[in-house]
């Protein structure tokens, strides 16, 4: 499948030598952009929180992430990001924040032998939100695991409101409308009858 990818790209992917790099957007209260080569890359990305280029650092901070899998089916599509947790930047940014929800995007970039691209070299590999996170420590090391999901991850909750206490406390904690709620209503008709 070829996912809408223009005509150089899908020659690209046909010849005999393919150097792709990622591009990394992270997009917490302070955006970061990594990138899985070894340069610093200057991008302007129509999914990145900030206006104009960007630069996506080369930093060793983010290791790798696992495997992207499509399917034709309705489902979540979940990722692991993985980091290490010895630099904390990464880290820092999603203890200080409200990180649940936070859009990531992945993208790939097609580099010539001199580094240089085009915008027409890069695809969107992969776009979802941050729905947690793992730490784990060793003597030696530390690691930071961010786990994403496709924009599915919510499909199956429901929205909006329940008529009972617990539901009025988020919105109104002091407000006791719904103290009774259980006992009264017992079958309500609603629409047509």
């Amino acid at each position: 499948m070829t996912r809408g990818l223009g005509s150089d790209q899908q020659t690209e992917f046909q010849g005999k030598r393919i150097f792709g790099a990622d591009l990394i957007e992270l997009h917490l209260s302070t955006p970061r952009y990594l990138t899985t080569t070894n340069i610093n890359i200057d991008y302007d990305s129509p999914t990145a929180p900030d206006s104009g280029a960007n630069t996506y650092l080369a930093q060793g901070q983010f290791l790798s992430f696992g495997n992207i899998t499509e399917s034709s089916d309705l489902r979540i599509n979940q990722l692991i990001m993985n980091f290490t947790a010895v630099e904390t930047t990464t880290l820092a940014l999603l203890l200080n924040n409200d990180y649940i929800n936070t859009r990531v995007v992945i993208h790939r970039v097609l580099l010539d032998n001199d580094y240089s691209f085009t915008s027409d070299d890069v695809f969107t590999l992969f776009d979802g939100k941050i729905t947690g996170y793992q730490i784990k420590e060793s003597e030696k090391t530390a690691s930071l695991a961010i786990i994403v999901a496709s924009m599915f991850a919510d499909f199956e909750r429901l929205n909006g409101r329940k008529t009972n206490p617990a539901s009025q406390k988020i919105h109104f904690p002091d407000d006791e409308g719904f103290q009774y709620s259980a006992a009264i209503v017992k079958d309500m008709k609603w629409g047509r009858a």
